[in-house]
């Protein structure tokens, strides 16, 4: 049985909106904390922080609202352990005529798909969010 913790976080936190939770916590993990950092620079979470205990610690991550609405609409896992996907920088995708992101996996990082054309870095694609 493979394990897929990106794809655990994405339905932990988009269970957790569409519930009008205030925050959710998900198990620490460094990739898991670049994609948190992407998430809030584009308005998808308000804060996240981490939180030690005697074991791996965990994220506690709060959600963004317009009002009650909230702004993370939807999120797909797109690259699998069973199926990566990999892309140039130039064939980076466009989600949702521009209203969404790709996060992708570059030799130098995790950029959002945008940064990541500027850097003309291709990689793996992550995931989708809107």
């Amino acid at each position: 049985m493979k394990h897929d913790p990106i794809a655990d976080f994405l339905v932990v936190v988009k269970n957790g909106v569409l519930r009008g939770k205030t925050y959710v916590d998900f198990p620490a993990s460094k990739i898991i904390g670049e994609i948190l950092k992407i998430m809030q620079k584009k308005g998808f979470i308000t804060n996240f922080k981490k939180i030690t205990d005697n074991k791996q610690g965990f994220y506690r991550i709060f959600p963004a609202y317009n009002g009650k609405e909230p702004v993370l609409k939807g999120a797909k896992r797109i690259s699998k352990p069973g199926r990566r996907i990999y892309t140039s920088y130039s064939d980076i995708p466009l989600v949702m005529d521009g209203f969404g992101i790709c996060i992708v996996s570059t030799p130098k990082g995790v950029f959002e798909g945008e940064e990541a054309k500027k850097i003309k870095q291709g990689g793996e694609i992550l995931c989708y969010i809107w």
